[in-house]
């Protein structure tokens, strides 16, 4: 499909809107072959848009751009209205991790498209567009790279094509990781023998196993004093439970689950999309944290991932030390802003550039006597400094 024909745009705002053009939307995901395009499909967007966007607090704004009765572009964006603000966001901030655009690849560079989707942001009545997390060299940030670019990250990541075998990765580590992956398993199968299963949503032990996994991850956000937005949202283990995925192909949601002892010790939530494994969300047993069931769990699912030729393994944005001893490439991640109005540029200039980093310092560095204070105010002040 060339550039230069005529192409037009249409916006949908309502479940029923989204759910009308499933067909088109899911035959843009096959046409566009993006394996970091997740967070666009939809799966992920009609889902999360059926859990959250009941209470007027979000509403839906999915730029649709199309040539005829062919859908060539479709920009999942939703209108978020805080501290006097209406912020276009990233459908499904902030459980979704990357902010991405599906195109047909023979637009990509199209004008008119361009001009189509730009026209949509301008006329939203919103302040400012705000993307939190464009991938270097996506649809995306040849659309957005125009606008204001601030934050830098990364995405860090396992590729997984560089090995032949299991065999092959596990000879490709250093004495030392080697060591240390021994004597973590072999500590951890004291408890009993070791069983490791990756489970999808039509089994029967999904959802109750998903709903344990986000209690493990909010034990643990709450033993460590630390704050998720995403986490603090009722419905989460809803709408995990809710995506599909597929045991044959392997595609979309499954959950590895690390058992021993009769128990479950560790868990991983991911995604698979055309060979790129997305690490969403992991929880452990936090009485067992001394044993690191959680990095033996990721073990198995490497390994996992490994014999069904998945070519990357996802551990998503924002560096660790735990991530590095994982990972061997990176992707450079930007925010991009663009002010709409002169509220926006206020937002943008004063709040995003200048006060909102200087107040996550401040609050970084409260001193050890305040900790009891912090962990009462944390939930409004992550709130506000995620704004």
């Amino acid at each position: 499909m060339s550039g230069g024909h005529h192409v037009q745009s249409r916006v949908l705002c309502t479940l029923e809107q989204i759910e009308q053009t499933a067909q088109a939307w899911s035959e843009l995901e096959t046409a566009c072959g993006d394996p970091l395009s997740y967070f666009q499909s939809y799966d992920w967007c009609r889902n999360w848009v059926a859990r959250f966007c009941k209470d007027g607090g979000r509403t839906p704004y999915v730029v649709t751009v199309w040539q005829g009765e062919a859908l060539v572009a479709l920009w999942p964006r939703m209108i978020v209205e805080n501290l006097g603000l209406k912020l276009l966001e990233t459908l499904g901030v902030p459980h979704t991790q990357y902010c991405g655009l599906l195109i047909r690849p023979a637009m990509r560079n199209d004008p008119e498209v361009a001009q189509c989707l730009n026209a949509a942001m301008q006329s939203s009545g919103c302040d400012v567009l705000l993307s939190r997390a464009v991938l270097s060299g996506s649809a995306l940030d040849l659309v957005v790279g125009e606008g204001q670019e601030q934050a830098a990250n990364v995405a860090s990541m396992l590729d997984l094509s560089r090995f032949s075998s299991v065999q092959d990765y596990t000879d490709q580590l250093g004495k030392r990781q080697k060591r240390n992956r021994n004597r973590r398993r072999n500590h951890l199968a004291r408890l009993g023998e070791l069983h490791f299963e990756v489970l999808w949503p039509a089994d029967e032990q999904f959802a109750p196993l998903v709903e344990q996994c986000v209690a493990m991850k909010r034990r643990w956000l709450k033993e460590t004093g630390k704050f998720s937005t995403g986490f603090s949202m009722g419905g989460v283990e809803a709408f995990l439970q809710s995506l599909d995925g597929d045991a044959s192909k392997p595609d979309g949601a499954c959950l590895s689950v690390l058992r021993g002892g009769g128990r479950v010790l560790a868990m991983e939530l991911g995604f698979i999309q055309r060979g790129h494994y997305y690490a969403y969300l992991g929880g452990f047993d936090w009485n067992l944290r001394d044993l690191s069931p959680g990095k033996v769990q990721m073990e198995y699912t490497v390994a996992w991932l490994i014999e069904h030729h998945i070519q990357r393994y996802d551990l998503l944005i924002n560096p660790a030390e735990y991530k590095a001893s994982w990972t061997n490439t990176e992707i450079p991640i930007a925010q991009h802003v663009e002010a709409l109005s002169w509220r926006g540029r206020f937002y943008a200039t004063v709040w995003l550039r200048n006060f909102r980093p200087m107040l996550k310092r401040v609050h970084a560095r409260l001193p050890a006597t305040f900790e009891r204070i912090r962990a009462w105010l944390q939930p409004a002040a992550c709130l506000l400094l995620y704004v």
